[in-house]
């Protein structure tokens, strides 16, 4: 058998041994459908790991249960299965996200209640029926900020940044009254009201070349919610909210429908399998990226803006793709060619096409 159906395997059997009355051998091998035999070696492997489990006989039958000591020493009545399923689900969590210092001392209390070769395990079982953290990884630097940031937040201080912006691709100076701190995508972004623009904005803390407290202090809006003010936005891009309609064709349709993309979106069912999808969002840039990530195999409907955008894209793209299918070299500047939808089909760009 495959070691990652192995692992499965002893996860389900943590799962089983966290019932208090145990579980018997041959029960656990007909719920899993393996011999007993193999559950005999399972459990072995998991007790010479160090995972706090003992065989209590029960007559010719072995009944395994999980040590009442280590269920003593847990701060909360966690299971087993509990302390191994966090354990297994701590890359999903940031640990430079703005509850960072509190989640690494908690899942170090955690982890001392094991043995390493059972943390090993844990890791094995992880990588073999875990979950995988969705989006890029925090950038370095990103977390030395952070207690700078957290400090402002709490005494309502005013910082003092030196920002990367990436529209401008330039980096500047700015005086933010930050309000909220939120993980997106694997990124950590300060929400505040920024004194050069004067308005509230979004800015990404991985591109804060430098951070302090000045002596400043603000008071935040007592109407500003966080939440409301975060909901508009695809991803972590806000704006002024755009009506998008685009339709997906049959195979793409199966990867669009069944998931929540959005908080506005609206779904409808069309004929040959197609998929139609309505959406109010904030930024059409962090969009028309997601849709053109679907290739052919959708079409943007509406704002003809954003129709038109995806169309130049396609241009561009196309006219690189001819080019070195011809031993050619691609102009290092390039400007953008306005190409309607019929003179880009017929390049057969393979980018938002028409829909069959």
């Amino acid at each position: 058998m495959p070691r990652g159906g192995q692992h499965a395997r002893q996860w389900r059997l943590l799962q089983f041994l966290a019932r208090p009355e145990g579980v018997a051998v041959q029960h656990a091998a007909s719920q899993l459908g393996c011999t007993v035999r193999t559950v005999w070696r399972d459990l072995s492997v998991l007790q010479e790991a160090g995972f706090p489990i003992y065989d209590e006989r029960d007559g010719r039958h072995g009944i395994w249960k999980v040590e009442r000591a280590f269920l003593d020493r847990l701060p909360v009545p966690f299971s087993l299965p509990e302390v191994v399923g966090l354990l297994a689900s701590r890359h999903a969590i940031e640990p430079a996200g703005p509850f960072g210092g509190a989640v690494a001392s908690a899942f170090a209390k955690i982890e001392a209640l094991m043995t390493p070769r059972a943390l090993e395990l844990v890791e094995r079982m992880r990588r073999s029926v875990g979950t995988r953290a969705i989006g890029a990884k925090l950038q370095l630097g990103a977390e030395e900020h952070m207690a700078t940031i957290h400090r402002a937040l709490s005494e309502r201080r005013t910082l003092g940044m030196r920002y990367y912006s990436l529209s401008r691709n330039a980096e500047g100076d700015r005086l933010v009254d930050p309000y909220h701190v939120t993980l997106a995508s694997g990124g950590v972004y300060l929400v505040g009201h920024c004194h050069l623009r004067r308005e509230v904005r979004i800015f990404a803390v991985e591109r804060i070349r430098a951070v302090s407290l000045t002596s400043d202090t603000f008071r935040m809006p007592t109407d500003f919610d966080a939440e409301a003010y975060l909901r508009g936005a695809w991803g972590i891009v806000r704006g002024e909210l755009i009506h998008v309609r685009a339709v997906f064709g049959r195979a793409a349709a199966r990867d669009v429908r069944g998931r929540l993309w959005h908080a506005s979106q609206e779904l409808r069912e069309l004929s040959g399998g197609r998929l139609e999808m309505r959406l109010a969002v904030a930024d059409t840039l962090e969009v028309r990226r997601w849709l053109m990530g679907f290739g052919a195999g959708v079409e943007v409907l509406e704002p003809a803006s954003l129709r038109e955008a995806i169309w130049r894209e396609a241009a561009i793209v196309s006219g690189r793709a001819s080019t070195a299918r011809d031993g050619g070299e691609t102009p290092a500047r390039k400007p953008p060619v306005r190409v309607g939808p019929r003179a880009v089909r017929r390049r057969r760009s393979g980018i938002a096409g028409r829909v069959r």
